[in-house]
This record gives structure tokens, C-alpha cells and sequence, in this order.
């Protein structure tokens, strides 16, 4: 993993490299932006950048520091994370004891807190002071999904990194050279903008089940007849997993619904569900426009009862009942 190679987020890799080359980094980062975006992962980046023995403003990787950084073993680099729901005084406490020794290993120290704005009051104000008056080599990298939530203060002594959601292709891009199917990463990369929560999605048997059944469902739904409901039973039956997923059902079902327009239209590069060409083709011909506008519409409305705690069975049953009239 080099600079150039986290494409994720070039701004913030560029930004970050030129710093290192030019000697000219800050003391004190605030990463922000979205849950998976990369921040912890170029936090590291910079911690190996700065120690690393074989490159100049770079990580290598393979060194003796590197690896001890991924490990999460080297001296002079120290992860914080929440203690429970917050980070507390004593944790910045022990922070500002271990960066006040000198260096081990080089001119530098680093400490990384994910989580920044889950500080307490007292914890805040302790690194408020602590950002004041940095020791020498000290570099502070904070990580926030929410930065809104923190003192201003703290804000105004950081220089802020700006992260933003993965894009949909950079995601299935980074999940097919993983060994992920380009079909299933394509899908679970339209799902979710997390880069770990797409990885779980696209290896877990449940969701490859939850869209088995969602097809099934679709093409059951144009027979007009009771075997639907009964597909639904048994899948709400034999699952507790997909009962707690429902959510994530219907987001698939609304990609599905919508690839049928696209193959109607002869849009197909704008397929999600692209390894499912020939049953797309095959449903694109017994669902006419409106009827699918218009189960996109109800399967919103499922969505927004079902997380407002409604009966899961009965509001997938209405919504099905619903498509079926038409």
C-alpha cells in the first residue's frame, strides 16, 4: 500500500504525501467523513509513512516498523478507541504520559483516537490543552464521523481532512480484486458505501439466500396466487437473520425492480443485477412501467413502516397484495 495506491481518497492522499515531502506537516489532523471511508486506514498510512526505513514519505509495508504498526505493536504509535461509549479522561490521561516520553525509535510519536467526538467533557478539555502546547514530534490524528458533535475549540487547532463516501465502483472494484464475484460485488457495493460492510455482505450465506428469495418473490408476485405468501412465511420461518435484514430486502428489491425498467428501456450498463441478465429479461416482459414505478413506490412505504416497528410478515404480506392489485 502506497500513496498513490489509496485512489479511495486522492485528495487526502495527496494532500498527506506532500506534507511528508515536504516536511511540512501539521501537528494535529482531524479525518471526517463517513463510517468506512478509509480514515483509520490512511491514519496508519501516515504513522508508517513517518517511521517506515525503506521509503521517503511512504510505507513500504514489508519493514520491521510497518508491520509493527499494523500490528499495532510499535512504541511510538498509540491507537485510542472508545472505552465503552466514550473516551475518558483517564485514557488521554495515559495518552499524554506515553507522548511525553521521548521517542523510541525515531524523532517522532503518533497517536491515532478513533471516535474523537464520543470524548467526555472532562476528556475533551484534557486534549484541548494537550493540542495547545503538542510536544515536540508529536503528531495527533483525530478520527470523527461526526465532527459537528466536537468542541470548536478542538476543531480550530486541527487541520481537517475531509473524507467522502466510497464510490459504488470503488468498492466492487476493490471487492473483485479480493476474489468477490464482479456480479455479487457490484450489488453489495450499491448497498452500502462501507467498505467492511460490503466485504461481510458479499461472503455471508444469509445475503446470498436474501437474494435468491427476492427474485423468487418478484417473479411468484406476477402469478397472482397464494404461493407468494406462502414463500414469504417460509422465509420469515427459517430465518431469524432475514427477519432482521427485512430492511436490507427491500433495498434489493427496489434495485431489482428498477433493473427491470432498465432492461425495458435498453439501458443494460446500468444494471446492478448484471449476472442476472436472462431472468431480468424474462420478468421485463410480464411487468409493464407502471406497475413497476409503482411497486418501487410501495416497497419505500414497507420500508419506512417496517422501521417505524411494524409487524415484518404482515408488511412484506400487504406490500406483495398491494403489487398484486396492481
Amino acid at each position: 500500500m502506497t500513496w498513490t495506491t489509496l485512489s479511495q481518497q486522492p485528495r487526502a492522499a495527496e494532500l498527506l504525501y506532500h506534507s511528508l515531502r515536504n516536511d511540512r506537516l501539521a501537528h494535529a489532523y482531524l479525518f471526517a467523513g463517513p463510517r468506512g471511508a478509509g480514515k483509520k486506514q490512511m491514519a496508519l498510512h501516515l504513522a508508517k509513512s513517518l517511521f517506515c526505513t525503506e521509503k521517503e514519505a511512504d510505507a513500504c509495508g514489508a519493514c520491521l516498523a510497518c508491520r509493527r504498526i499494523e500490528a499495532g505493536n510499535h512504541p511510538d504509535v498509540l491507537l485510542i478507541t472508545p472505552d465503552g461509549a466514550s473516551i475518558k479522561i483517564d485514557q488521554i490521561r495515559h495518552l499524554q504520559k506515553e507522548m511525553a516520553m521521548r521517542a523510541v525509535e525515531s524523532f517522532h510519536k503518533v497517536y491515532i483516537i478513533e471516535h474523537v467526538d464520543k470524548m467526555t467533557v472532562q476528556a475533551a478539555n484534557s486534549l484541548l490543552k494537550f493540542l495547545e502546547e503538542p510536544p515536540e514530534g508529536v503528531v495527533a490524528v483525530l478520527l470523527t464521523e461526526q465532527s459537528h458533535a466536537m468542541l470548536p475549540t478542538i476543531l480550530s487547532r486541527c487541520q481537517i481532512v475531509q473524507f467522502s463516501p466510497l464510490s459504488p465502483e470503488s468498492i466492487a472494484e476493490k471487492l473483485t480484486a479480493e476474489g468477490i464475484s464482479p456480479g455479487l460485488a457490484r450489488i453489495v457495493s450499491h448497498i452500502t458505501s462501507n467498505l467492511e460492510e460490503a466485504r461481510a455482505l458479499s461472503q455471508a450465506e444469509w445475503f446470498a439466500q436474501l437474494r435468491n428469495v427476492m427474485i423468487q418473490l418478484v417473479q411468484e408476485c406476477k402469478q397472482h396466487n397464494s404461493t407468494v405468501l406462502y414463500t414469504i412465511h417460509d422465509m420469515l420461518q427459517k430465518s431469524d437473520k432475514i427477519k432482521e435484514e427485512l430492511p436490507l430486502f427491500l433495498d434489493l428489491l427496489i434495485l431489482w425492480l428498477r433493473d427491470i425498467l432498465y432492461v425495458q428501456a435498453d439501458r443494460h450498463a446500468h444494471l446492478i443485477n448484471n449476472d442476472q441478465q436472462d431472468v431480468l429479461q424474462g420478468q421485463a416482459l410480464i411487468w409493464t412501467k407502471t406497475e413497476l414505478l409503482h411497486g418501487i413506490d410501495l416497497v419505500m412505504e414497507t420500508k419506512n413502516r417496517i422501521e417505524r416497528n411494524a409487524n415484518p410478515q404482515l408488511a412484506l404480506e400487504r406490500l406483495v397484495l398491494q403489487i398484486q392489485e396492481g
